[in-house]
């Protein structure tokens, strides 16, 4: 049985910017060719495979021209985005100085909180709040559809799985149809997708939204494997991109026995991305079944989300980094990455709040280079979406043997996700996890 896979718990409305000025540039046209071999996506008429990432940038509007050269230095030739804003101009002047497509996101709300956000919005009876949507996303169309660095359009995020029941599903796809019809009267030169996660919105899209070019699904984990056949069973009819892919996600993996979601470890982490790309999509980019890929996610926030998914976490590079430039380009990590190993707090199951926890964290530098070891938490029993995905460094002293130390824990009541961390000269993050059950204040 194929997983239910989902985007991760964070808001994926992301503004960009980059101090950069660029003179005219022609508009490069991005078509949908159909041959005997299948599809195939081609700019000017040469083809063109997405191996991208989707974008969020590492540190501000000053460091965007740099971000897009590094990407780019990673074999990475498309970004996505989820949404527009005032700095997008900006943000595809420096993709295109770097030879970077961009897959331009036009968000449409949600219509109801969930994994996405926590907007609610009623597609059956906000005729004013669809008529603004539509203004809105075809104000953007007009504005950037002449920018070469646009490869296509990239309608919703995540809608039809954060809608509430079928009656709202089937009312906002016939809006993105009506949608997607005008912005080809706008711009017949780039195709139009809309993103949703696993096939969930395959049905809708085949019945109701024939105008789109393109499906773009959200996968997670080694599932894609089975994405193939689960299209298959949904009808569906046209090429695919996998707009966002990384490990399995926490929506998706078994929890342990004090509730907290196994989060895989960095190994996984790096290997599923390369199979994704060199095994398991390989034959349907070749058919033309499979479009491209976006692995998610390039953003500095040191977070819940960016240790367990992202490429970067604050100025460090994660175990996604290397796997993109491998999937990419075949270079393999150099210097080799720190084995990490094991996360074991020793002795009880539960641990009383602000003591002090005897911690084993396996770990060591391939090459006998001496590793900064630190360690944070992460707290489950949270209320609020911020709190949810905060990560806060711990106090921590060497134990008495090798690969041990003194942690204190922090004063809450509940579950807490522990990482181990471990960073090298080169500025390589790696981390383990475990899970520790506190108690009340002694």
């Amino acid at each position: 049985m194929a997983p239910t896979l989902r985007c991760p718990g964070v808001v994926l409305v992301w503004l960009f910017a980059v101090v950069l000025s660029v003179g005219p540039v022609a508009e490069a046209r991005t078509t949908l060719v159909k041959g005997e071999g299948g599809w195939s996506l081609q700019v000017d008429g040469r083809p063109h495979v997405a191996k991208g990432v989707t974008f969020s940038g590492s540190a501000g509007s000053a460091a965007y021209e740099q971000d897009c050269a590094r990407l780019a230095a990673l074999g990475v030739n498309t970004l996505r985005t989820w949404g527009v804003g005032p700095q997008t101009q900006p943000l595809l002047d420096a993709a295109h100085k770097h030879g970077l497509k961009v897959l331009v996101g036009l968000w449409m709300r949600h219509g109801q909180p969930g994994a996405e956000d926590d907007d609610s919005f009623d597609y059956l009876t906000d005729t004013a709040g669809m008529k603004k949507q539509r203004e809105d996303t075809l104000e953007s169309v007009r504005r950037y559809k002449d920018h070469p660095a646009v490869l296509a359009w990239g309608v919703g995020n995540e809608v039809i799985l954060n809608s509430p029941n079928d009656a709202a599903k089937e009312a906002y796809a016939r809006f993105l149809e009506g949608v997607v019809r005008d912005i080809k009267k706008v711009d017949d030169a780039h195709p139009v997708i809309s993103v949703d996660a696993w096939v969930l919105a395959v049905k809708w899209w085949e019945k109701l939204v024939p105008s789109l070019d393109a499906y773009g699904l959200n996968v997670y984990g080694r599932g894609l494997q089975a994405l193939p056949e689960a299209l298959r069973k949904e009808g569906a009819t046209k090429p695919w991109l996998i707009t966002e892919f990384g490990a399995q996600g926490e929506w998706d993996a078994p929890k342990d026995e004090r509730g907290v979601p196994r989060e895989p470890d960095d190994r996984e982490k790096h290997a599923v991305i390369v199979d994704a790309w060199n095994t398991l999509l390989a034959p349907h980019v070749r058919t033309g079944d499979c479009l491209g890929l976006f692995v998610f996610n390039f953003s500095s926030t040191f977070d819940h989300s960016s240790l367990w998914l992202g490429m970067l976490s604050g100025k460090s590079t994660r175990p996604a980094w290397h796997a993109v430039r491998e999937a990419y380009t075949g270079q393999k990590p150099q210097p080799p990455l720190p084995e990490v190993g094991a996360l074991v707090v020793q002795g009880v199951k539960k641990e009383t709040s602000g003591s002090w926890a005897d911690v084993a964290f396996e770990v060591k530098d391939p090459q006998g280079r001496p590793l900064d070891i630190s360690f944070a938490y992460n707290f489950r029993g949270a209320a609020t979406r911020f709190e949810r995905g905060e990560v806060i460094r711990l106090r921590a002293t060497p134990g008495a043997t090798p690969n041990s130390w003194r942690v204190k824990l922090p004063s809450v009541k509940g579950p807490i996700k522990l990482y181990g961390l471990a960073k090298d000269a080169s500025g390589n993050l790696m981390t383990a996890t475990t899970s520790v059950l506190i108690s009340s204040a002694p």
